[in-house]
């Protein structure tokens, strides 16, 4: 796997578990047994390290009640702050956006 594909296996990853322990609070097995998936497979998503077809990103979404565009990492060519400032809430505090860029952009790439 090229290193552009790493970076964004382990984007999409990063996302997968930040949805899943933050906002809906489940289990990697849990997830799992919501989207037909083993918890060993959810902890390799997460990681990075497991590819994911099209439906089964369809599935996640669903399974963490949220657009599957929501676990889709930024393009490399777009400024990831801007890209999240747009998610966040108006007037929300510089360093809350900078802590929530670093768990989507990794050395900076």
């Amino acid at each position: 796997m090229a290193e552009r594909d790493d970076f964004l296996y382990e984007a999409f990853g990063r996302l997968v578990a930040l949805h899943r322990k933050r906002i809906q609070g489940l289990t990697q097995a849990k997830l799992g047994d919501a989207v037909g998936l083993s918890r060993t497979s959810i902890t390799n998503i997460e990681k990075g390290r497991q590819h994911v077809s099209l439906h089964q990103l369809f599935g996640l979404a669903r399974a963490l009640k949220i657009s599957p565009h929501s676990l889709l990492p930024a393009p490399a060519n777009v400024n990831e702050a801007s890209w999240l400032a747009e998610k966040m809430p108006p007037g929300t505090d510089p360093e809350v956006l900078s802590w929530a860029a670093s768990l989507v952009v990794k050395d900076g790439k």
